[in-house]
């Protein structure tokens, strides 16, 4: 146990928050493309889902930019 700090090896959400960011800001350019390319949904879940994804993304992606730009200012 390394109980005189952090380890260099050790992962910290600062560190992986700009990666997850960027896969969040690519699910939401891709989904109007995929909608596009699949057509309207046929059932009232596919819809759902549609729009579920696009929007966890789209919160994800902003908040992780405002997160971003709060741990710089600081």
């Amino acid at each position: 146990m390394n109980e005189g700090g952090d380890s260099p090896d050790d992962i910290h959400f600062r560190d992986i928050a700009p990666a997850i960011e960027f896969v969040c800001w690519v699910v939401v350019a891709l989904c109007p493309l995929l909608r596009l390319i699949d057509g309207a949904a046929v059932t009232e879940d596919q819809f759902v889902i549609q729009v579920s994804l696009f929007s966890l993304a789209l919160a994800g992606g902003i908040g992780l930019r405002i997160y971003d730009f709060l741990q710089r200012k600081t």
